[in-house]
């Protein structure tokens, strides 16, 4: 608003500056008498400021941040007319030339066509600010609605991961109460860590490769034998950044529509790769995918996923589930970026 009340009064000074310089042009050939040249510039300049600041108060009182046919061709003939006779009224009230009608409308055509071009600019200029102004917003409101619904989607992925690893626990309880108490401190810990990246924009894939881990050993104990898993991550790829739960929200997937309804377990393979600046993820589980869980595409953890990369990487990223390789392959792609030292 600050930079925009300094850009009016400079166009303001500029415009009416270069119209009083041409109006006193004339100053002889309508036989000014009564002031002098440099007194009918002041006036001139002053007069045309005081009127269009008042015709700019009055328009955007009525119409302030209104873009209409309007006011690019009826609002500044009206508003050239008006000050043109204003204009004329002067010219002839310095001069003790009497005139004719015909002599009259002359002046008032001369000063009418001097002024219209600052309307026909001010309406421009106008037009470009409030355009900016209402871009700006819609921009504003956009970013607030994707904090609303990333902070609705988190909410919704705490409580479903949570859910999951309490069940593996109560599991335990009955058979293992040993590892049970293990468990609850590997719980313990992983919570810690995972609510310390949920209120993170962006993870190092290091602290998401940590965080699975964590969460596969805490399930080895549920399932022993029947679940194995392999890491294949390289070192140079740890402090890349990518947004929170991501990968976990793959494995837990694998372990519950992988792993879980297979009566002899299974593998679960976890890699990372960069190539050609894209940051590539790839989850594969033994089983069979079967996308008929809460939507076409998957349950509420990977809807979520979908949700959340659509706002973080929009037209960047891919999410992609199919039948491959070990039996399920998951793979996100998404622009590689890196966490400052």
């Amino acid at each position: 608003m600050k930079n925009y009340k300094q850009v009016y009064w400079l166009i303001q000074v500029v415009c009416w500056g270069i119209i009083a310089l041409i109006s006193t042009k004339y100053y002889s050939a309508i036989e000014i008498t009564l002031i002098s040249k440099e007194w009918y510039f002041v006036i001139i300049f002053l007069g045309g400021i005081i009127s269009s600041h008042v015709y700019n108060l009055i328009l955007n009182n009525k119409e302030p941040d209104s873009i209409t046919l309007n006011q690019f061709i009826l609002y500044p003939l009206v508003g050239a007319l008006s000050i043109g006779l204003i204009y004329m009224i002067a010219d002839v009230s310095f001069s003790y030339v009497h005139r004719s009608f015909s002599g009259l409308i002359l002046i008032y055509l001369d000063d009418f066509w001097t002024i219209l071009p600052w309307f026909f600019f001010y309406h421009l200029y106008r037009y470009a600010s409030i355009y900016q102004d209402n871009k700006k917003r819609k921009l504003e409101v956009e970013d607030m609605l994707k904090m609303s619904e990333l902070e609705h989607l988190k909410r919704q992925l705490n409580p479903h991961f949570l859910f999951n690893a309490l069940n593996s626990i109560k599991s335990l309880t009955i058979s293992d109460s040993k590892h049970a108490r293990e468990a609850i401190t590997q719980l313990s810990d992983l919570l810690r860590l995972s609510l310390n990246l949920g209120e993170q924009k962006k993870a190092r894939l290091g602290d998401e490769i940590k965080i699975c881990q964590d969460y596969l050993a805490l399930e080895k104990i549920r399932y022993e034998k029947r679940l194995s898993y392999h890491f294949q991550v390289n070192e140079s790829d740890i402090e890349s950044l990518i947004i929170p739960m991501v990968l976990h929200t793959l494995v837990e997937n694998a372990i519950k529509h992988g792993i879980e309804k297979t009566k002899l377990g299974g593998q679960i393979n976890i890699s990372s790769e960069i190539k050609e600046k894209v940051l590539i993820l790839k989850v594969e589980n033994s089983g069979t995918y079967q996308p008929k869980d809460k939507t076409p595409r998957g349950g509420i953890g990977l809807e979520n996923l979908r949700k959340r990369l659509e706002i973080y990487y929009p037209n960047t990223s891919s999410f992609e589930i199919e039948n491959g390789g070990i039996g399920v392959i998951a793979t996100i792609k998404v622009p590689v970026e890196w966490g400052q030292d």
